[in-house]
């Protein structure tokens, strides 16, 4: 019975340990911020953290199997959202409460805002550039 437990110990663990290539591409792109909760998935293992390289605060990193870097979600409180963003929603969702914005890194590309709202009792998600555009996205997570 005690090697059942340990065995079922053992791997219940790695569901939550990253392989190494994960693990060292996290600390290649954050050298200075610890990983403190690793998930898996059907596409590959998110880490969120304290980004404490980029001064982003609270994040969400994403990377494949092969331990490439994806994205970093990055959860924006409403005050600090950019202007062009805030306005444009505001206009284009009249009435729209329940506002999440967060913002997507991904590497070689300039950050896209995705707005979780309701509108009318509707759940909505919309995504934006940095101009507060209407922006085609596919998020993978």
């Amino acid at each position: 019975m005690l090697l059942g437990l340990g065995v079922f110990f053992a791997f219940s663990q790695n569901e939550h340990n990253p392989p190494d290539n994960v693990s060292k591409q996290f600390h290649k792109e954050y050298p200075q911020s610890q990983s403190a909760n690793w998930n898996q998935s059907k596409t590959g293992w998110s880490v969120d953290f304290e980004d404490k390289d980029h001064n982003n605060g609270e994040a969400t990193a994403h990377f494949d199997a092969g331990g490439r870097h994806m994205d970093t979600h990055v959860p924006y409180d409403n005050n600090d959202v950019p202007a062009p963003i805030a306005e444009r929603v505001n206009k284009s969702y009249p009435g729209s409460d329940d506002l999440e914005y967060t913002r997507i890194d991904r590497p070689g590309e300039s950050g896209t805002y995705q707005v979780n709202l309701r509108q009318h009792g509707t759940r909505k998600t919309v995504y934006m550039d940095n101009k507060g555009e209407k922006k085609n996205y596919r998020d993978k997570h």
